[in-house]
């Protein structure tokens, strides 16, 4: 057999697919990968000292390789392509889906690899999907394709280490180890000692990121140039419509469904709004995830007077408040004896308002509190609808409640951490739709709800952990 660099193409195609199947020697699928992908890149020296950035440190790394000046590594390439395979999605304009490209998995990762470490890799455009909202308006998703997500993945990991580090302990949206619940929980905390709030809108927040004025950002936190010309090249990427006509940004906008969109929204916001809040107003409470702000404060003049000047603060940064949503709330409780028409206001799915509660001694209170919003609870029970499982009637209990049951605990484990008694509405109609199906599935109850009920409930009891919701205690009543 020839070897080196005399091998046939066919000879070291087939050597490469052997690699990538786990054939050969007994090893793990990754050191597979990465050894036929070393074996593509011939012109790459394995350097034992080379090193990869991590928090401004040069930390040291014997796996880790670079090349052109360019701290990249094969590695990085497969552990992002393991991110972005757990996050799922969509295909973008090219139509490849994941599965796609794990069929081709070597080539394609060489393939991304090589273009980004030599300075000629572009990104095609961003498909736009439409999302209906709730208010009866549209959301816009850039798509990116899958090598794309997989590049965008390498370069968010490579610098969002150093972002974090200047990053305000307010901010939680789109961040490591930080999240929805922390941001309601830090809501809920503030509510008990602040009795004012300005519930923030960002009108099209997205859309009107100036590319001149995250680039400033960029400039002082970025050092390599070779990420800072990535960056405006998936800024000023295509848009192809839903009609198949292909648009271009003009100097403003990021695609909502990028990898890297949330790091840089992020990076923006920090500038206009939370690191100004904190020099400006340092005695000022404020939690904000992604573009939904929370701001507290001590009275009525503060809010409107607060709301004017971020108002001002947001024009400057080239970004508007939202008027019709941006709203001063009072924060309703036993001891707060200000008199005001609004009371309540949604953030991230729940809604805070005025809550009567039973205090040790049964004498009753009012507090503020937040639980699940009815705009979530009706958004589930279309889900529900939509599903029309009452039909499955030729599956049996069992396999209804194994298809059921991933969507069940999703919304349960979301919306049961504050107040979960408030989901029992939603689980009272869930538990309606059940007993609709038991009546279809069974004919000897005929179209009697009681008797299904009846019977679903004598099965709760038999076999409590069948469905989700029944482990919770959510039973048939």
């Amino acid at each position: 057999m020839l070897k080196g660099k005399h091998k046939s193409k066919e000879s070291r195609r087939g050597e490469y697919r052997k690699l990538s199947n786990g054939g050969g020697l007994a090893r793990s699928s990754n050191e597979g990968v990465v050894m036929a992908l070393e074996r593509r890149g011939k012109h790459v020296q394995v350097s034992p000292s080379s090193t990869t950035r991590h928090s401004g440190k040069c930390v040291r790394k014997t796996d880790w390789y670079e090349t052109r000046g360019i701290s990249l590594s094969i590695k990085h390439f497969l552990d992002a392509y393991k991110k972005v395979k757990r996050n799922k999605g969509s295909h973008g304009v090219d139509g490849q889906s994941l599965k796609d490209f794990e069929s081709k998995l070597v080539i394609n990762l060489y393939t991304l690899w090589n273009r980004v470490s030599s300075g000629s890799y572009f990104p095609p455009a961003v498909r736009e999907k439409g999302i209906p909202k709730t208010d009866g308006k549209v959301r816009y998703l850039g798509i990116p394709t899958v090598g794309d997500r997989i590049v965008q993945q390498v370069i968010k990991t490579y610098i969002e280490a150093d972002l974090e580090d200047i990053f305000s302990p307010s901010s939680w949206g789109y961040r490591p180890k930080r999240g929805m619940f922390g941001a309601l929980k830090e809501v809920q905390h503030n509510v008990r000692h602040h009795g004012w709030v300005i519930d923030m809108d960002i009108a099209a927040f997205f859309d009107n990121v100036s590319h001149e004025k995250l680039n400033l950002a960029l400039d002082r936190h970025v050092r390599e140039p070779w990420i800072r010309a990535l960056i405006n090249r998936w800024l000023s990427a295509g848009i192809q419509g839903e009609d198949g006509e292909l648009r271009y940004r003009q100097g403003r906008g990021t695609p909502q469904g990028g990898v890297i969109s949330p790091l840089l929204a992020n990076l923006y916001l920090h500038y206009a709004l939370d690191r100004w809040l904190e020099q400006e107003h340092p005695t000022i409470k404020f939690v904000r995830y992604a573009d939904d702000v929370i701001v507290h404060c001590n009275r009525y003049e503060e809010a409107c007077h607060l709301r004017n000047e971020i108002r001002r603060r947001l024009e400057i940064c080239d970004l508007q408040l939202n008027e019709e949503k941006t709203q001063i709330v009072f924060c309703k409780r036993d001891n707060r004896r200000s008199v005001y028409n609004k009371v309540k206001f949604d953030f991230l799915g729940y809604t805070f308002k005025p809550r009567t509660n039973v205090g040790l001694e049964g004498r009753l209170f009012t507090t503020f509190d937040c639980g699940v919003s009815i705009k979530s609870e009706r958004k589930f029970c279309q889900r529900l609808k939509d599903l029309a499982f009452h039909r499955w009637t030729r599956r049996t209990v069992q396999e209804v409640a194994k298809a059921l049951n991933p969507l069940i605990a999703g919304w349960v484990n979301h919306f049961g951490m504050f107040n979960p008694r408030l989901l029992m509405r939603a689980m009272g109609s869930l538990n309606d739709r059940l007993a609709k199906w038991v009546c279809r599935r069974y004919k000897r109850f005929g179209k009697s709800m009681r008797k299904a009920s009846r019977f679903l409930r004598n099965l709760a009891i038999e076999k409590p952990m069948l469905f989700y919701h029944w482990r919770k205690g959510y039973h048939t009543a």
